[in-house]
């Protein structure tokens, strides 16, 4: 058995998965299999492939997005986001709701101007990132901030299970990435489920199902 890798909260190993990422994405998204199948339903419900391709695309450029529109001197007035309570927060934005309609609207560039897309993304992203600071913030979800490599853990979360449910959805074998990146996943995931149910509520989930609630995980 491959033991688990460690999470690791280096900065820049945190922005290079995440460019590993979409550019695994746009690979996948470029293969002939997502475009025969563009206009299908998903392994997601209610989302075409081609959506679903436009949302995991959107994801990862809200990075930049986020980046540009909030200027490098900008400091919090008070507490921070994190990777855990960013998801918390996301679940009540409005924008939740409007994810399918929005994403469906983006995939009507086609499959060739997504997959451009997506190649130029990573391409911005490789370059971007790396002229950040280390303690570089951005403002998500009506203004409140977080750092930006906390943020760059959120974009594992999406990029990486889209590319999972892009794989299922066009019969392909998930790309292979760098298991730091699931591994860092794993963790928030976890600490999510302690933030909502409590230490011994996750440890009766993980080793005694009989003292479940049974509605630990999925966290998503």
């Amino acid at each position: 058995m491959t033991p688990a890798a460690e999470p690791s909260n280096d900065s820049a190993r945190v922005r290079a998965l995440v460019v590993e990422a979409v550019a695994k994405a746009a690979d996948l998204i470029a293969t002939r299999a997502t475009a025969e199948r563009w206009d299908q339903p998903s392994a997601l419900e209610g989302m075409t492939v081609g959506a679903l391709s436009a949302h995991l695309v959107r994801a990862a450029g809200a990075t930049i997005a986020y980046l540009d529109r909030t200027p490098p001197d900008r400091r919090p007035d008070g507490d921070l986001l994190t990777a855990v309570t960013y998801f918390h927060a996301a679940v009540d934005s409005p924008i939740h709701d409007q994810i399918k309609d929005v994403s469906a609207t983006e995939s009507a560039i086609g499959h060739e101007a997504t997959v451009a897309k997506c190649r130029q993304l990573a391409a911005d992203l490789e370059t971007r990132l790396a002229e950040e600071p280390d303690d570089r913030l951005v403002a998500a979800l009506g203004g409140r901030l977080l750092t930006l490599d906390d943020f760059c853990c959120t974009r594992l979360i999406e990029v990486l299970l889209h590319l999972d449910d892009l794989a299922a959805s066009i019969g392909q074998p998930r790309p292979a990435t760098d298991p730091e990146g699931a591994a860092i996943i794993i963790d928030i995931c976890i600490n999510i489920a302690r933030d909502r149910n409590g230490d011994w509520g996750v440890l009766y989930a993980l080793t005694r199902a009989e003292r479940s609630t049974g509605t630990v995980f999925p966290v998503f």
